[in-house]
């Protein structure tokens, strides 16, 4: 039986059975692209949320950002919020965003996301965003990033170890410092280029060890 401190040791290498080989840049054609929009109601480019909804995962905040954003560019995308949550959740973050005077379509709740369509949403995404000021491990993040898409992450917890670069983070607490981590990788494409090229190359150095420090909640998305 391994130890707590074996559970949590991150051995930096290859990506190993940390996550699967399967969660890689893949080309999603276009008939592939155009079922999974259609599946979750997507008409614009994506930012991607995978996971729960409890307190930890921060998603009001998150939703309070994404309002914050200018209006043209908050327009121009959809927020996406993929994983199973409680409906009870799920009702309580729409209140929040009719209360931030957002559209229905501006944040979609995905419920339920196979591993096909979760590699192909981190794949189409623009932006994968993980607010989170609590994690064990935040597997998701390093999964996004092994699909080549860009990352931003809370700069508390495990996450800063994982995301690799500190230009990718933000302080999970202040409103502001998300809405303008959000704004800069959407309106950025130099920053938007260094957060994909760094991302697969940070992924690639995580060995199996980390499947043990993953949290239940982290797999939220395939139970």
């Amino acid at each position: 039986v391994r130890s707590r401190r074996q559970r949590q040791m991150c051995i930096r290498d290859s990506v190993g059975t940390a996550i699967g080989p399967e969660f890689r840049p893949i080309n999603v054609t276009s008939a592939q692209a155009s079922a999974v929009r259609d599946r979750f109601g997507i008409t614009r480019p994506l930012v991607l949320y995978t996971g729960g909804a409890d307190e930890r995962k921060n998603l009001p905040r998150l939703i309070e950002a994404w309002a914050a954003l200018p209006l043209p560019l908050r327009q121009g995308h959809q927020l996406l919020l993929a994983g199973r949550m409680q409906d009870s959740n799920v009702v309580e973050l729409q209140r929040i965003s009719y209360l931030h005077g957002l559209q229905e379509d501006e944040v979609v709740f995905g419920g339920y996301v196979s591993d096909e369509e979760l590699i192909q949403l981190y794949n189409l995404c623009a932006l994968f965003v993980f607010p989170s000021w609590h994690e064990g491990f935040g597997l998701p993040v390093l999964e996004a990033m092994a699909c080549g898409a860009p990352v931003i992450a809370a700069n508390t917890s495990s996450l800063p170890e994982v995301v690799g670069t500190n230009e990718a983070l933000f302080d999970p607490f202040n409103i502001t410092s998300i809405r303008d981590k959000i704004q800069s990788a959407l309106t950025d494409a130099a920053f938007v280029y260094r957060l994909r090229a760094h991302g697969v190359v940070q992924a690639k150095r995580f060995s199996c060890c980390l499947l043990y420090t993953s949290d239940a909640a982290d797999d939220s998305l395939r139970v």
